[in-house]
């Protein structure tokens, strides 16, 4: 889940979701996903975000829509996936360059009894993963029609709409 979510929109301006929703049809200033999973209980998070103007909201929550259930259908490519896989493992590496990153990673892992051989032995899951195992998780674990649409802002002259799923 970790990589999909990569893929998906924490990949930044690489992603499907920022390639589709800011760069190709300029709906938001910004979209991202994020994945966490509890180190303790057996809990876990997949949220998007994004910052757009309250007129785009029926267009973003469609074309977010519209790429959860393109994924679920169709998947990762391995192209995509072998693409992928270097800026995310670089990522976690630079993370553990800087040293209030590296402070919090510490942490994280005495807290949940775990040492940074749990990261290596991450890294080279994560390096081994074929695509059928990533869009496995993905239609295992991501569910539009049980997500939850947040709407934030300033409404004054545009007022929140209801969106259905």
């Amino acid at each position: 889940m970790v990589l999909a979510d990569f893929m998906l929109g924490g990949g930044f301006l690489n992603s499907r979701l920022a390639t589709r929703i800011r760069q190709k049809e300029g709906i938001s200033y910004g979209v991202g996903s994020g994945f966490s999973a509890s180190s303790l209980d057996h809990t876990a998070t997949f949220t998007v975000g994004a910052i757009y103007a309250p007129q785009n909201i029926e267009r973003l929550h469609h074309a977010v829509r519209e790429e959860l259930d393109r994924v679920r259908k169709d998947g990762f490519t391995a192209a995509e996936i072998a693409a992928a896989k270097p800026g995310f493992l670089q990522e976690r590496s630079q993370s553990r360059a800087n040293d209030d990153e590296l402070e919090t990673i510490l942490t994280e892992r005495r807290y949940a009894g775990r040492t940074m051989a749990y990261d290596a032995d991450l890294e080279k899951k994560i390096q081994a993963l074929t695509p059928a195992q990533i869009n496995a998780a993905v239609k295992k674990y991501i569910d539009p029609s049980h997500m939850v649409m947040v709407q934030a802002g300033d409404f004054a002259k545009n007022p929140p709409v209801k969106v259905t799923p």
